[in-house]
């Protein structure tokens, strides 16, 4: 686990402090784990997912009162953190932010 309080500290460099909300970064893991797990076919479809299956929210660590992410916003926020190589890195054990060094 310490590898990965290490990575969760580095990452949260690639979100910017205003604008939308960014969505943390175990919560996209873990939804990207579900729809590699389930066959959803898009991100559209995973967030409607998201919306109403409980299983899922419980999953992802959302509450049955929080709201779900903008398809959008999730994609947006999956494409930073692919350019960025977090998953890479993840798999490797090291920090993102050493990741982006490379």
């Amino acid at each position: 686990m310490a590898c990965c309080s290490r990575w969760m500290r580095s990452s949260n460099k690639l979100y910017a402090a205003t604008g939308r909300s960014s969505i943390a970064p175990e919560y996209m893991l873990r939804a990207l784990l579900l729809q590699a797990f389930y066959s959803i076919r898009s991100e559209r479809q995973l967030v409607e997912q998201l919306d109403y299956n409980l299983l899922f929210r419980w999953f992802v660590g959302l509450s049955m009162d929080d709201a779900v992410w903008n398809h959008a916003v999730f994609s947006k926020n999956r494409d930073r953190c692919s350019r960025a190589r977090w998953h890479n890195s993840f798999s490797r054990g090291e920090p993102a932010g050493e990741a982006l060094h490379e």
